[in-house]
């Protein structure tokens, strides 16, 4: 088993702690962010709990199967380090994977001194390494947030707890020399990554970035690591490989010029959009009653009627339609590092727009930024971002993990506001964590011979930032995931995920899949905030085509249950005529919603691509390129496709099958009301006709046996009767149904 251990593998584990009757599958949900720890009980969703105290519950309830054999307890322990191992693979959630530790290492500090003295030993040894890959994701959260001094400090951290497994395995050896081997072969693997290479890497980034030392020790070191035969785990090996290769990109390049942001601005947007609530109705309650909302926890600082947008902004539309709106502001956002030391501090706001693409806004000033410096600050916009603290300076609010959460919160709490004051029962935010831009204004700039070179050269036009060393973070995406150390320093300036638009002085727009870059050293402040304004409504579409597409699965799903009722009165012909009649009416009524859905729509994004939305043509055509280098015109095109389908194959087949099915159902109840006349009618000629006959024979009875002009006036008489009863009859002998 501890060969197999040491590839990875959890299955011989999990069968033998099976065979004592310990249920793995429940440990194995402990670190998943997306899974509530106890499976009994119901999941939290997205939201971050606390696990540590339902971990312990659940380690300590198979505690006690697992010690009933030798060893079984540091069996289990390291099952639990190696679930939280593989899930630390996956997943950028590190908290679970920090509780769940911690519950294992409580759980030995409360019972493992019941334990024998190997099985004691062994299990402490566990926890140490526990404690060690605990550094370790410290570690990384580190590097993911671009705090280079952290996460060496989490580096060194772990290998002085991995020394200490180390020495607590090497005791163990004598009771269990199978997880003392597994144990002190971890421990070398995590001594000589973290110890000798990688925290001796971060160490000198910070030394090259600060005052340009040389790298070649570092990467000398972290050479050794990679090829000393130390480390067998290839995991391992990859990261050492990448931590190298970032190493190798800034040695290349540390006589070149740098970039440093002289002063620029930087904006971080979560377009939502509000179901169920059209954008004006929105506007009206902000005007009249977003005084009374409690957003995230805190109140509003001020509200403003307008967006703050410049006149160019006042188009000509035929119709006198235009982008406007209103816009919250919130106090400013702290964000601080797990140990409480301070990150960044942000303006807060939410922008809501007459047009629907509402936005959670937060912005800062950029002052003398190195490419460092730049990287860590927009990383920050991510939901891949690491665990931080964030909370609103006035000291009430609640705290969160990353900015992407407050600003998916506040989203949230504007639909509950909503509905709260009057709005539409059953509004909510429609956004994501993922769905967010980030727009980085560059005023001036200048550059430096290499990371920390007195000497500036003023950079007067985007061309001459070709070839700086940083400004490949402006023509680059956030990415999702974070590899190495100073990973930006591998980066392209040039690739097939970005678009340059060139303006009039030289200035440059770069938009990538999640930025936008305003490069324009020498533009004035408000001219950038003309550009910016273009470039943020841009990327705020991305709320309203997500409020678009699910408005029209709402329509679709009516469809859809429209269908299954048609096909039930299908299936069943004694239905009511009426009943068909009203469910045609009904998606009669539908049909027009979403005509009315598809005009609005349709209306919408024709203003948003004519050049009458703005008054300049010149800022007309910069939208239009920005709108070019953006996926709005193919969601354009996909949404129109979708209405198609809806209203084509879905809504307009069931109505012609209802029609179908109304016409032969009132035809059958036709048919019924007919023959139901008839056999009454038949019934009522039956009376009268037996009433008549016994009338016929008492009259010749009368007429017969008495004189012979009696006789005579009875004939006539049953004569008459006779021609009367055939009248009758022709005049209700049926003739065809209408």
């Amino acid at each position: 088993m501890m060969e197999a251990l040491a590839a990875g593998e959890l299955r011989p584990l999990r069968e033998w702690l099976a065979g004592l009757q310990v249920e793995t599958d429940r440990l194995v949900v402990l670190p998943q962010w997306d899974v509530h720890p106890v499976p009994d009980q119901p999941s939290q969703g997205r939201r971050s709990v606390d696990r540590t105290e339902a971990a312990i519950a659940e380690i300590l309830r198979q505690w006690e199967k697992a010690a009933i054999a030798p060893g079984g307890v540091p069996f289990l322990l390291l099952f639990v380090l190696t679930v939280v191992e593989a899930e630390w693979n996956i997943s950028y959630h590190f908290e679970p994977l920090w509780e769940t530790l911690e519950a294992a290492a409580q759980c030995v500090r409360e019972r493992g001194a019941r334990l024998e003295a190997a099985n004691q030993v062994a299990g402490r040894a566990v926890v140490a390494l526990m404690e060690s890959v605990a550094a370790q994701i410290h570690a990384e959260n580190a590097m993911v947030t671009g705090q280079l001094e952290a996460q060496q400090a989490a580096l060194d951290a772990a290998v002085v707890k991995a020394r200490e497994a180390g020495e607590l395995a090497r005791r163990a050896a004598d009771g269990l020399p199978d997880i003392s081997r597994y144990l002190l072969a971890r421990i070398a693997e995590i001594d000589d990554v973290c110890g000798v290479a990688v925290a001796r890497a971060v160490r000198g980034v910070r030394e090259f970035l600060a005052m340009g030392e040389p790298l070649d020790e570092a990467i000398a070191q972290i050479e050794v690591a990679e090829d000393g035969g130390h480390v067998t785990d290839f995991g391992y090996l990859s990261e050492i490989q990448a931590h190298r290769l970032a190493l190798v990109s800034l040695a290349e390049r540390k006589d070149d010029p740098w970039l440093r942001v002289d002063h620029g601005k930087i904006v971080y947007l979560y377009p939502f959009a509000v179901r169920g609530v059209p954008p004006q109705e929105v506007l009206d309650a902000v005007a009249t009653r977003c005084a009374d909302w409690e957003l995230g926890g805190t109140r509003r600082v001020s509200v403003n009627s307008s967006l703050n947008l410049d006149d160019v902004w006042h188009g000509s539309d035929a119709f006198e339609r235009r982008y406007g709106g209103a816009l919250v502001e919130l106090p400013d956002v702290m964000v601080s590092g797990m140990d409480g030391r301070p990150l960044d501090q942000v303006r807060a706001e939410i922008r809501f727009s007459r047009l629907g693409n509402h936005y959670v806004r937060f912005s800062r000033e950029i002052v003398d930024a190195s490419p460092a410096d730049l990287y860590a600050a927009m990383l920050r916009a991510a939901p891949e971002y690491g665990a931080a603290r964030v909370a609103f300076r006035d000291g009430r609010s609640p705290r969160w993990r990353r900015l992407s959460e407050l600003a998916l919160n506040l989203a949230e709490d504007v639909c509950e506001c909503l509905g709260d004051t009057g709005g539409r029962d059953g509004s909510r935010a429609l956004a994501s964590p993922g769905m967010f831009h980030v727009v980085v204004a560059v005023n001036a700039a200048s550059t430096t011979l290499g990371p920390a070179g007195d000497a500036r050269q003023e950079v007067r036009t985007a061309a001459g930032l070709q070839g700086v060393m940083g400004t490949q973070l402006l023509t680059n995406p956030v990415t999702h995931l974070i590899g190495s150390i100073v990973e930006w320093a591998r980066y392209t300036r040039a690739s097939d995920l970005t678009t340059t638009i060139t303006g009039l002085t030289g200035e440059q727009i770069v938009r990538t899949s999640n930025t936008t870059a305003i490069i324009a050293p020498g533009m004035p402040e408000f001219a950038h905030n003309g550009r910016g304004h273009v470039v943020e409504f841009v990327a705020s579409l991305d709320g309203l085509f997500t409020g678009w597409s699910l408005e029209l699965v709402d329509h679709y799903q009516r469809v859809e249950a429209f269908r299954a009722r048609v096909d039930t009165a299908e299936r069943n012909p004694g239905g009511s005529s009426q009943a068909l009649r009203a469910l045609a009416r009904e998606l009669d009524a539908e049909r027009t919603r979403l005509n009315d859905f598809a005009m609005s729509v349709r209306s919408t994004i024709t203003l948003i691509r004519s050049p009458s939305l703005v008054s300049s043509p010149v800022v007309a055509d910069v939208l239009r390129l920005v709108l070019d280098g953006s996926t709005f015109h193919q969601r354009a095109t996909e949404l129109n496709a979708m209405i198609e389908e809806v209203a084509k194959d879905q809504l307009g087949s069931s109505i012609a099958k209802l029609a179908r099915q109304r016409e032969e159902q009132e035809s059958r109840e036709e048919e019924r009301r007919e023959g139901r006349q008839r056999a009454k009618l038949e019934v009522f000629l039956a009376v009268i006709a037996g009433a008549g006959m016994s009338g016929v024979v008492q009259v010749l009875q009368a007429g017969f046996f008495q004189s012979r002009d009696a006789a005579i006036w009875a004939t006539g008489s049953v004569s008459a009767i006779g021609i009367a009863a055939l009248a009758l009859g022709y005049f209700f002998w049926p003739r065809g149904r209408r």
